[in-house]
């Protein structure tokens, strides 16, 4: 069999250019735009917005109609 003429750090260097270099743009262009003020920011939560443990809204404790009551029979 015959040798590979690449340096196996030189092949190591590109696989690492490889995947940083794409990512390395991507953060560039978010940066970019951000300061451009092309992407608007994270609106604030309503009022009374409350996460438990698990991350999702907790329900609000109102006697109110739920939302599906009356198509599955439950009011």
């Amino acid at each position: 069999m015959s040798e590979t003429p690449a340096n196996p750090v030189f092949v190591a260097l590109l696989f690492v250019l490889r995947c940083l270099v794409p990512v390395a743009i991507l953060l560039g262009v978010s940066y970019l735009l951000r300061r451009l003020g092309l992407v608007a920011e994270n609106p604030e939560p309503p009022i009374g917005y409350e996460d438990n443990d698990n991350g999702f809204p907790l329900p609000e404790n109102n006697d109110e109609e739920k939302e599906g009551d009356l198509t599955h029979d439950n009011a």
